[in-house]
Order: structure tokens, then sequence, then C-alpha cells
């Protein structure tokens, strides 16, 4: 079993797009939580649960390429591919290069 954590920080002018955005995206994956941190408001975790280190490669794959809609045909066989993650890029602080992206294995 493993799982994907996916961290970033919301800009505050940009929390109602984004929560638009992602009721979207989690009806998309069942296997997506969302969470905010209390003690710091605008910080996100997505955790991903179930994900096989291929998924979690395709996951990277597509969220890599978020800045590139032209690239979107490439990703046609990624099961993540179908999801305009570019739309994070300006509500991002930082942009998409502050979009940290771990994978996790359960200790046996």
């Amino acid at each position: 079993m493993s799982i994907v954590f996916v961290e970033y920080q919301i800009l505050p002018g940009y929390r109602s797009n984004y929560s638009d955005w992602m009721m979207e995206v989690r009806a998309q994956y069942d296997n997506l939580e969302l969470y905010e941190g209390s003690d710091q408001p605008g910080l996100f975790v997505e955790i991903w649960n179930g994900l096989s280190k291929e998924q979690y490669i395709q996951l990277k794959q597509a969220r890599g390429k978020q800045g590139l809609k032209e690239d979107e045909t490439a990703l046609n066989n990624n099961p993540f591919g179908n999801t305009e993650w570019y739309r994070l890029d300006e509500w991002i602080k930082g942009g998409s290069e502050k979009v940290h992206i771990w994978h996790f294995e359960k200790v046996k």
C-alpha cells in the first residue's frame, strides 16, 4: 500500500477559483482526499490513496506539464492527463514550481 502527498499554497485572491475547480477534480478521483492547514490557511495537501509507483509517476508527469497545454495530446494514455492541472499555475504562491509531490510506501 502506498500514498502520494501533493502540497502547495493557494494565494488568497484565488481561493474561490481553486475551491470550485477542486470540487470538479475530486469528483473525478475517488482516491483523492484534500486537507487544508488548520494553522496555515491556504496551505493544501492532497492525499492520493492506493496509487502504484507507476501511477505516481504518471501523476507527477501530468502535473509537471501544468503550463504546457500543447503537450496534452502526449498525456492521452495517462489516467491523470485529462485534468487541467495548468489551471493551478496562477493560483499557487510561487507558481507550478512550488507544487511538491511525494510518494510513500507503508513500512512493513
